[in-house]
């Protein structure tokens, strides 16, 4: 990866850490709508160059966002995930099929993430994964497993 790319990487990542902060703090107020448009927000920067929106990616696109040149940019993914969780949570009691989805992505994200030897894990990934394999579907499940093995 060329450097400029590796800065670039670097920056989206400080930003969506940056914002899963200020979600959080908005979450805390109890102000979920406007927690839930930034993420969408923050998610359709992500996916300007794609022809669907990121809601719409089914697990294997989603992997495939986050692979450049035949590499998974585990770092980025994990980000990613975290917002997802949150809008999983967020999402639940107004949508529970957005929210299984979001939970999903960020499901396979994590697990294809703790796969890369060379990824920078959170300590806790492992309960993160188990926390959200209790709270997908099933059929979420089985696919994810599948696409992953």
């Amino acid at each position: 990866m060329h450097l400029h790319e590796q800065d670039f990487l670097m920056r989206q990542i400080q930003f969506l850490t940056q914002l899963l902060q200020q979600i959080i703090f908005k979450k805390n107020q109890d102000k979920y709508q406007e927690a839930i448009e930034e993420i969408q927000n923050a998610l359709t920067k992500l996916t300007k160059d794609h022809p669907k929106a990121f809601h719409q990616l089914d697990f294997e696109e989603t992997l495939e966002l986050f692979t450049k040149d035949k590499t998974f940019e585990s770092e980025l993914a994990l980000a990613v995930a975290d917002l997802l969780v949150e809008q999983g949570k967020l999402l639940y009691d107004e949508s529970f099929k957005r929210s299984q989805k979001s939970m999903g992505q960020a499901l396979i994200l994590y697990k294809r993430s703790l796969k890369n030897p060379n990824a920078s894990v959170p300590l806790d990934i492992e309960h993160k994964i188990k926390n959200l394999e209790k709270k997908v579907s099933a059929n979420h499940l089985e696919q994810i497993n599948n696409i992953l093995n």
